[in-house]
């Protein structure tokens, strides 16, 4: 599977016995990985086995750490090399209070040849993968027609698309990705709808889509079909990070429709992996049997 990834991050998680906006926080534990939502993607993928590939701009020292991890991790990265630096994103873990707090870098703009490079890797790269997911936003550089380019020519060639993302998508929206996989404020921001019912009614009317996945942390999940739609009630979690959680559920959504599951088997599976990375502190890294555990425990109801 292919994962498009065009603005990645270094990610840094600091873990604090308490965090106190405008006082001096002394973290007592540091972990780094690579970050971004096409990045998760790909390492979810890669928990499981597959051997996915991930497009994305890298430069700079943070970028270098990114490309590293990739390698280590047996994940393909068609990267392209940029002059400014990859951002970095801080996630700081409150254990007393349990809240999170993502402070994310802005990014540089990405360079005419550094887009023409990376258009060249993705052509290409759409032709050979199985299914591709399309995720996060667009650094400054990026014209808005680039999702709904790699769209069209993933559907010339039937192989199916997932789109997370809501800023700066309707061009993408109107080529019609298989998959549109948002969180319950994104579906209301985007379709204008405080209601998600009538949200999702807004966007499977509006656009040539297939499938609507909404996930809303703990709250329950709804999967929307032209056809049908559910409910799924998840269970309890002590959450460590729920950071990235939202896009292992993409990977998994995308990976098990490809498999053949019907939508509503594919999406609680997908629900369970992103419950069972909650547990760790790396965002979308789990382990598969807290994902199984996890799986018998989400209910599922025909809407």
């Amino acid at each position: 599977m292919l994962s498009v990834c065009l603005n990645p991050a270094w990610q840094k998680i600091l873990q604090f016995e308490a965090f106190s906006v405008g006082s001096v926080n002394r973290a007592v534990t540091l972990q780094q990985c690579g970050g971004g939502k096409g990045v998760n993607v790909a390492r979810a993928l890669r928990t499981l086995g597959d051997q996915p590939q991930v497009a994305l701009f890298a430069g700079g020292a943070t970028g270098d750490l990114l490309l590293a991890e990739l390698a280590r991790d047996g994940i393909e990265a068609l990267a392209v090399p940029t002059q400014a630096t990859t951002r970095t994103c801080t996630t700081l873990i409150d254990e007393l209070s349990g809240q999170v707090t993502e402070v994310i870098d802005p990014t540089a703009p990405i360079r005419s040849r550094e887009l023409a490079q990376m258009n060249r890797l993705l052509h290409d790269a759409v032709l050979q993968a199985d299914g591709v997911a399309l995720c996060g936003t667009f650094p400054p550089g990026v014209p808005e027609n680039c999702y709904a380019s790699i769209i069209q020519q993933a559907r010339a060639c039937g192989r199916p698309t997932l789109l997370d993302g809501y800023q700066r998508v309707r061009l993408a929206l109107h080529a019609g990705p298989t998959i549109l996989k948002l969180n319950a404020e994104e579906l209301r921001h985007l379709s204008g709808r405080a209601n998600l019912e009538d949200g999702a009614f807004e966007c499977l009317t509006q656009y040539p889509l297939q499938i609507l996945a909404v996930t809303d942390g703990p709250r329950p999940a709804f999967l929307f079909t032209r056809h049908a739609s559910w409910q799924f009630d998840q269970p309890e979690v002590q959450v460590c990070n729920a950071i990235g959680a939202g896009d292992c559920a993409s990977a998994v959504l995308l990976r098990e429709l490809i498999a053949g599951q019907e939508p509503q088997d594919a999406f609680r599976t997908a629900l369970a992996a992103a419950n069972a990375s909650c547990l760790t502190h790396l965002p979308a890294s789990f382990q598969p049997e807290d994902a199984k555990v996890f799986h018998d425990r989400i209910a599922v109801r025909k809407l």
